[in-house]
């Protein structure tokens, strides 16, 4: 099962000999099913059903790596997912041809953040291999981080810092990428131009201004 982590009180991770130990090189040809929690309609927490029967994920494409989950985390949008906010619009982008007819995006797992270790990697994939610590934010058009296993695009994908637990790098990764998108995208900052520079930010959410702060120790960002 899933636990509570230290680091920002939404840190979540699989509390010891709860779940099944399951190695790093076995193909997902040899599992079916995998623990997870799920929704299966709209609703408020009492939605949320724990299985140990969810599909197990498979690479459909050479850029795809698979991760063992070794901490997750929730973020507002998850919240609002579970209460069907944008399923419209996120079930276009799942189907946008409209191909899978009579299906629905139930059961379908919450949870944004990922830290954990590549288990395996797509025919593509060239700057991960199994047994590598990383960490990843997935878009809320994908099944989420909420089980033991989560596949991503590489893209999505980074090495987790050293010095980071597990369950510290899992509350970072979706909440850090927002903020630096609003640096990026809407101040224009980036990391050959910030040197120096001083940002005002006004923001009642302490957890935003905890990530803007190590994104200002990254890049060399001075905020106020």
């Amino acid at each position: 099962m899933l636990s509570w982590g230290a680091a920002s009180g939404r840190a979540l991770r699989w509390a010891s000999g709860r779940a099944p130990a399951r190695g790093l090189r076995a193909s997902p040809r040899a599992r079916t099913a995998m623990p997870s929690w799920v929704i299966d309609r709209y609703g408020s927490n009492e939605v949320l059903r724990f299985t140990r029967d969810m599909v197990f994920p498979i690479i459909h494409f050479p850029n795809e790596v698979i991760i063992k989950v070794h901490a997750a985390s929730l973020n507002p949008i998850d919240l609002s997912m579970r209460s069907g906010y944008g399923a419209t619009a996120l079930n276009m982008k799942r189907d946008p041809l409209k191909l899978k007819t009579g299906e629905t995006e139930f059961p379908l797992t919450l949870g944004r953040d990922v830290s954990g270790v590549v288990m395996e990697c797509g025919l593509g994939v060239s700057y991960f291999k199994p047994g590598d610590e990383v960490w990843a934010a997935i878009p809320p058009w994908k099944q989420g981080t909420l089980s033991e296993f989560v596949v991503a695009s590489g893209n999505e994908v980074s090495f987790k810092p050293k010095c980071l637990s597990h369950t510290e790098a899992a509350a970072l990764p979706y909440v850090g990428l927002t903020a630096w998108s609003a640096l990026n995208q809407v101040g224009g900052l980036n990391q050959s131009n910030c040197s120096g520079k001083s940002v005002w930010l006004y923001i009642d959410l302490t957890d935003y201004l905890l990530h803007l702060h190590i994104l200002s120790q990254v890049t060399f960002l001075q905020v106020t």
